[in-house]
């Protein structure tokens, strides 16, 4: 702060020299003339001292027959006077002050932070509908009621704090993790039925009427627990039916026809060396592309762009960047039966990962690698464990209307 007030007001830079430099400091501290940024310089002392203080230094010099001489002007005041002629430059400076005080006016940055279920682009959208966006007005914007609207649109929104700091609308939210989305209405009666065939290992039910039990033999589409539960009366007879949505968790242990085959040989791209480098602008969707044609058949091209952005969210339809064409040759190669092997166990592994990732079982693997005619091929069974079942509606039977008999007494 006393930097810019020195600077506000000027300053000059001189150099002392003086029989008796101590005398002279002593001088300007008794008549309260403030010096700063002292140093001993080639037999002399330099420092920088205010304009007023500079005139009042003539005194001082004439008493203790020392000598003053300027090494540098500094401030405001210098700064207006060696550009005084310039008169655009302080028309522009004008201009920009001007227009930075209008572009302040406006919100150029929404910051949402907190925000794990709902993406920022489905806020962003959203404050669109309220008509906050990139550019609008600070004063048209109610903190208060864009809080309280964000918590309307988004239920999982258990706080919401919004907030204008400069140029910035800052969002903070804080979601329930526990919360849970409807996805429909209530189910309604059904069946749960298998939509595999094997040998059930495990069975556990939610609601229903189980229909099957463990170890037993089940086939694609039939029933495993049954909607319809039966209702007794106190002498232990069926009285009649209720529906209900069943549910069970049902694993069921079955074999998978692997097959996998692939030629030995096979063609790979060659790169030659040879690449052709150009430039790319992007505005909207027109582009420009500076680069000269190749006189190649077979190339690939690589392009990497650069958005324009003002702010993290607020994105600007222009790029820029280069783009490459590389040249490449085709030629064909062929696997060795070690290459070959390794590659079809490498395919099966990956299966077999992609399965576990899904919480399948894999209990056995009768899976044969071969080579024949210049074909490898790799077949056989997988036994596994995975879940089975699917719900499937039930129609509910109307109960008949029961008939009032008119009878003559």
């Amino acid at each position: 702060m006393q930097d810019w007030k020195h600077y506000s007001k000027g300053y000059v830079r001189i150099r002392v020299c003086a029989p008796s430099p101590e005398r002279f400091l002593n001088l300007c501290s008794y008549h309260k003339i403030q010096v700063w940024n002292l140093v001993y310089r080639e037999q002399a002392y330099e420092m920088n001292v205010t304009i007023a203080g500079f005139y009042r230094l003539k005194g001082i010099c004439r008493k203790t027959h020392s000598r003053i001489k300027i090494l540098g002007k500094y401030g405001l005041p210098f700064f207006f006077y060696r550009n005084r002629k310039r008169k655009a430059f302080f028309v522009g400076f004008f201009l920009g002050f001007l227009l930075l005080c209008l572009l302040s006016r406006h919100i150029w940055n929404i910051h949402v932070e907190g925000n794990v279920h709902n993406s920022t682009q489905s806020i962003l959208k959203y404050l669109e509908e309220l008509e906050v966006r990139h550019g609008c007005l600070k004063n048209e914007v109610d903190c208060a009621f864009l809080a309280e609207k964000l918590r309307e649109e988004f239920p999982d929104f258990t706080w919401v704090s919004a907030k204008i700091s400069g140029s910035r609308l800052i969002l903070e939210v804080q979601e329930n993790e526990t919360y849970q989305w409807e996805t429909g209405e209530k189910p309604g009666a059904s069946d749960f039925i298998s939509d595999k065939e094997g040998i059930i290992v495990s069975m556990i039910t939610r609601s229903g009427t189980p229909v099957k039990k463990t170890g037993d033999l089940c086939k694609k589409g039939e029933a495993l627990v049954r909607g319809q539960l039966d209702l007794y009366n106190d002498n232990k007879e069926i009285s009649g039916y209720a529906y209900t949505h069943a549910d069970a968790d049902v694993y069921v242990q079955h074999d998978l026809e692997y097959y996998h085959a692939f030629p030995m040989t096979y063609e790979k791209p060659v790169y030659t060396g040879k690449k052709k480098k150009g430039y790319v602008f992007q505005v909207g969707s027109y582009y420009l592309t500076l680069k000269p044609k190749g006189k190649w058949q077979e190339f690939d091209t690589v392009t990497r762009l650069t958005q324009l952005r003002l702010t993290e969210n607020f994105k600007l339809p222009v790029f820029w960047g280069t783009s490459v064409d590389y040249a490449y040759e085709k030629q064909t190669f062929t696997y060795t039966e070690e290459e070959a092997k390794a590659r079809a166990l490498d395919k099966q592994k990956a299966l077999l990962k992609t399965l576990e990732e899904k919480g399948v079982q894999i209990l056995g693997n009768r899976v044969k690698i071969g080579i024949h005619k210049g074909v490898c091929t790799a077949k056989g069974t997988l036994t596994v464990v995975e879940k089975a079942g699917q719900q499937v509606p039930v129609q509910i039977p109307q109960e008949p209307a029961e008939r009032n008999a008119d009878v003559d007494e």
